[in-house]
């Protein structure tokens, strides 16, 4: 019999070990790719939110979309979109109906039936109570700024030191201007509630309280969309903006000298004549 060719126990650990070190360099930078990916949709998703965003506007004579505080007693309005976001198994979390129905979303017929773009790709939490339900994500991972659009607000008692103030129509985007001013983005699991997310504009300092917390779904950074139309993946720094999910409600946290906070305050509309 002619001797059977076989590999060698040596030659088989050689094999495996260049299999290791390839997966060792592959498997980051295949990482890396998927994150690139994700974070070039969520741009893409905010984007066609801004488009949807300006559209309203022009069709309504320069009045922005509302953006009620569902917190408050407000007139018979249609929000810019609705529902409640948390953890428990309220079917409002999974209902697209309330971002793409114009019966109760303003934006709906500007949006069509596209309502994942109100959603980010990387946003995949759902809760203990959820996962059992097969819930792979809640419906919506957006905030409007709450100094954007007309509409019920909650009423802050120290508002750093400057008036409480919204911009009603595109024309009031001033201080900043349009390039400056922030309209939507991803806000963090614990902190969503309902469609609007406040940012005290007094805090240019970095010095005060987030009302809400920003995601940081891509690399510690999320997406914020402007009302010129453009948006940005910006990256957060400090520990209290980049909190971990622990699937219960954040509110009111406070920072000092915080980079993460003055960018937002900087960015957010106020009254013109104030600082």
């Amino acid at each position: 019999m002619k001797n059977k060719q076989a590999f060698t126990l040596i030659e088989l650990l050689v094999v495996i070990a260049i299999i290791a070190i390839l997966a060792g360099i592959l498997l980051p930078a295949l990482a890396r790719a998927k994150q690139q990916a994700t974070g070039a949709n969520c741009i893409s998703a905010k984007k066609q939110m801004q488009v949807a965003w300006t559209m309203y506007a022009n069709d309504f004579g320069d009045r922005l979309a509302f953006n009620n505080d569902q917190s408050q007693d407000y007139e018979a309005t249609h929000d810019w979109a609705e529902g409640i976001l948390d953890w428990s198994t309220n079917p409002e979390n999974t209902n697209y109906m309330y971002l793409i129905d114009p019966r109760v979303s303003s934006m709906g017929p500007y949006v069509g039936k596209n309502y994942l773009i109100e959603w980010c790709p990387a946003d995949i939490y759902v809760g203990p109570h959820q996962t059992p339900l097969g819930w792979a994500h809640r419906c919506r991972s957006i905030s409007m700024d709450g100094a954007v659009g007309d509409g019920k607000k909650y009423t802050f008692s120290n508002w750093g030191g400057v008036q409480m103030w919204w911009a009603k129509k595109m024309s009031d985007l001033i201080a900043p201007g349009t390039a400056q001013s922030w309209v939507f983005s991803d806000e963090h699991p614990d902190s969503i509630d309902d469609e609007i997310m406040y940012i005290d504009p007094g805090c240019t300092n970095g010095t005060g309280t987030f009302t809400e917390l920003p995601a940081s779904y891509h690399n510690l950074a999320c997406g914020v969309s402007f009302a010129d139309g453009h948006v940005e993946l910006h990256k957060w720094f400090e520990t209290e903006t980049v909190h971990p999910v622990t699937y219960s409600d954040i509110d009111q946290v406070g920072v000092t000298r915080s980079r993460d906070l003055a960018w937002l305050a900087q960015r957010t509309p106020h009254a013109p004549g104030q600082p």
